[in-house]
């Protein structure tokens, strides 16, 4: 089982078109979603028919209430829940241009007031977990702690860091064996340019994998969960976000195992002709 650690969000979706150059442009398209970097992972690996589970506290409010309903829906497990006032999504709006570039405003007031679980909780996640996905921007205070127990105990550790790198996202990057982190944000923390340089300065002898992202991400972590080997994992979540990336506003945001297996056959039979 895959349990994930973070954040979830409550998207308001505005598509505009206009590019951002025109400054200004009429909407044409509104959509309400909830989401969250751990939440859409783990959608992803239920639909893929993976057991994908939960791990926070969830507020009281109504919109909690939805967000709840939501995990369920996408087939989420949230046994490793535990229901905490004030401990509400993220609440975001979202700019989509017609050239498919997006700009994020969001509130995330909510993080101060959104703990771990209990122990007992965090106990029975553990013992469930074959791998740990942790958002670092948005995981509770004491995660670092998660984290090392997880690697104590042999679970790999899939570490999303893109924003924010603060001490206690620094200390989760040096914790992690799997880091995916955008090139950009690897950039800005190492201070290379060169992806290589990144890498390098990112790897230690703790380290699994360190994969540089330049686009969308996909369904790494289930490929891990599932002990394939780290070209096919890479393969799978390209192939995963790019079948996500192609959705239009509205559409269903979780891909299914034959839209992958097509686009990988694809372009494997594209490299072989080459």
């Amino acid at each position: 089982m895959i349990v994930g650690l973070g954040c979830l969000a409550h998207d308001n979706v505005l598509v505009t078109e206009t590019t951002w150059a025109a400054g200004k442009g009429r909407i044409i398209r509104r959509e309400e979603r909830f989401g969250g970097n751990v939440r859409n992972a783990l959608a992803t690996v239920a639909a893929l028919d993976h057991p994908a589970a939960y791990l926070a506290t969830v507020g009281t409010s109504s919109l909690a209430d939805e967000a709840f309903v939501d995990l369920l829906a996408h087939h989420i497990d949230t046994r490793f829940i535990e229901r905490v006032q004030g401990a509400d999504p993220v609440t975001s709006i979202l700019t989509i241009t017609s050239d498919g570039e997006r700009y994020i405003a969001f509130d995330d007031d909510a993080l101060a007031s959104t703990p771990l679980p209990s122990t007992p909780t965090l106990d029975d996640a553990l013992s469930a977990a074959n791998v740990l996905l942790i958002d670092a921007p948005t995981a509770p205070p004491g995660s670092l702690e998660v984290v090392q127990r997880a690697r104590a105990a042999g679970i790999p550790v899939v570490l999303d860091a893109e924003r924010d790198p603060t001490e206690g996202v620094l200390a989760l990057i040096a914790e992690a064996d799997h880091l995916v982190i955008p090139l950009t944000f690897g950039r800005d923390i190492t201070g290379k340019d060169d992806p290589v340089d990144v890498i390098d300065e990112l790897w230690s002898n703790s380290c699994t994998a360190v994969v540089l992202a330049d686009g969308p991400r996909g369904a790494y972590a289930m490929a891990l969960a599932r002990s394939q080997d780290l070209t096919s994992r890479l393969t799978f979540a390209s192939a995963a976000a790019a079948v996500i990336a192609a959705r239009e506003p509205g559409q269903q945001r979780t891909p299914t195992t034959d839209e992958i297996d097509q686009l990988v056959g694809e372009a494997s039979s594209s490299n072989q002709r080459q």
